[in-house]
């Protein structure tokens, strides 16, 4: 399968902690494909327990394995949505793993042959914690905020309204995979996200506004630009609370960015309207804030 690999763990070879032994065998071949130089993870794998029909061709030491079956698909589903040094577990894999990787995030994803997203669960296993932890990178941050969805929820109700949000967080990571941004945390209805660049990030945030909106959904989003200290998959730091400040102070269908990410777009054909100096909770200084315009196409 040209560079990917599979492996089988339970039977007919030995089922005691099938699930936890195959999460840990991922793990050493990350830690052994890490980038000599930088330490990051080459390699993105995922992991699904169940039952698969396991068939063989050869004879003695010289055997070809292979397995089929809906367990089998849904992984490899998985794996084409898993990042570097990341492994995305069905759920029936975590229910087995949960305790020794606990709060693991959720990860929402379609699965061609399945009738519901997959609610999979994202593990980091990349590179060590003391290679991960206290980087600090420029990176443009962006944060989307689902707008009235209390009120939406009591509307709907609860079963609707889950359907709802998973909906919302397929598309959502699907745009994000166009315009190359990486998910890094989730919280209820809301998102945060970082680009390479702001133009990415601003493209992304009118059409994911345009994709919820098509869902009957009223999304907002705010963006900035700044040094991050990155810690394993999290980030922090102060321009990550500018962010979510600066998203907070939009409206429904709105953008709205800081002064620094108007500055480094200049030149891109972006218009921009001044929302004004605003004090910004937490952060020291007030802030010019600007609100995307939309383009005419």
């Amino acid at each position: 399968m040209s560079d990917q690999v599979i492996a089988f763990f339970g039977t007919p070879f030995n089922e005691d902690e099938h699930a936890l032994r195959a999460v840990e065998a991922t793990a050493a071949v990350m830690a052994a494909m890490q980038d000599r130089w930088s330490g990051a993870s080459l390699v993105a794998a995922a992991v699904g327990t169940g039952e698969a029909f396991v068939g063989n061709v050869g004879q003695g030491a010289t055997r070809d394995y292979t397995a089929v079956g809906k367990m089998v698909n849904a992984t490899h589903a998985l794996l084409g949505h898993a990042r570097p040094g990341e492994v995305l577990l069905l759920p029936s894999t975590y229910g087995a793993v949960s305790s020794r990787y606990p709060d693991a995030p959720v990860r929402t994803i379609a699965i061609a042959d399945q009738d519901e997203p997959v609610a999979a669960r994202a593990v980091t296993l990349g590179a060590p914690v003391a290679a991960q932890a206290g980087r600090r990178v420029l990176a443009t941050i962006l944060v989307l905020d689902l707008v009235s969805s209390t009120d939406l929820t009591v509307a709907v109700g609860d079963a609707a309204w889950r359907d709802l949000l998973a909906r919302h967080y397929v598309r959502i990571r699907e745009l994000l995979a166009v315009h190359e941004g990486s998910e890094v945390d989730t919280a209820g209805d809301g998102m945060l996200a970082t680009f390479q660049t702001p133009v990415q990030a601003i493209r992304f945030a009118w059409e994911a506004i345009d994709a919820d909106a098509a869902l009957g959904l009223r999304a907002r989003v705010g963006v900035h630009t700044g040094e991050v200290e990155r810690d394993q998959g999290a980030i922090r730091g102060i321009a990550v609370v500018i962010a979510a400040r600066i998203g907070a102070l939009a409206g429904a269908g709105q953008v709205f960015v800081s002064s620094t990410v108007r500055d480094l777009v200049a030149g891109s054909g972006l218009g921009f309207e001044d929302q004004g100096e605003r004090t910004l909770k937490g952060v020291a200084e007030p802030r010019q804030i600007y609100g995307v315009l939309r383009s005419a196409d």
